[in-house]
């Protein structure tokens, strides 16, 4: 993690600061709502549950588990996985709208670079305002490997 230290006192885009150090590269805050509602997503889909007992000992998923499961056959995976999503975000974001979920297994392609693909297509709640579809992959091979990245369609 890269620190910057500034004299305490000093002036930094109009705030005085307090303690002399400040955060350059790690921790970047969201204040666009899409991004952090995207954020948001991720870390509820690879938060085991019980893994933030104190705060709420229910919130995350199974989902790292399922995608982990060696005898899982392809149907029975893509049920558990939509089934996994589809509670998870209805329960705590609601301003997620899925509209669509795609599973892909290396069965189904083999020609995939991983395991099992997960494709959401989602809408965000904004009031009267819609940023449109947004497509949110996660990708993840038996080496342990997840991939998660988001774009707008």
């Amino acid at each position: 993690m890269a620190f910057t230290i500034i004299p305490a006192g000093s002036t930094i885009n109009g705030n005085t600061t307090g303690l002399g150090i400040s955060s350059t590269s790690l921790y970047k805050s969201n204040f666009d709502f899409v991004t952090q509602a995207i954020e948001d997503l991720k870390f509820l889909l690879l938060t085991h549950i019980g893994e933030i007992p104190n705060m709420e000992p229910d919130f995350g998923t199974r989902l790292l588990f399922v995608l982990f499961e060696p005898n899982l056959n392809s149907s029975d995976l893509k049920e558990n996985i939509n089934e996994i999503i589809t509670t998870a975000v209805t329960k705590w974001l609601p301003v997620i709208n899925i509209e669509k979920i795609d599973v892909t297994t290396s069965e189904d392609d083999p020609t995939l670079s991983h395991d099992v693909v997960i494709k959401l297509t989602i809408n965000i709640y904004l009031g009267a305002v819609t940023p449109g579809a947004i497509v949110v992959e996660i990708s993840a091979n038996n080496a342990g490997t997840i991939i998660v990245s988001a774009s707008p369609i």
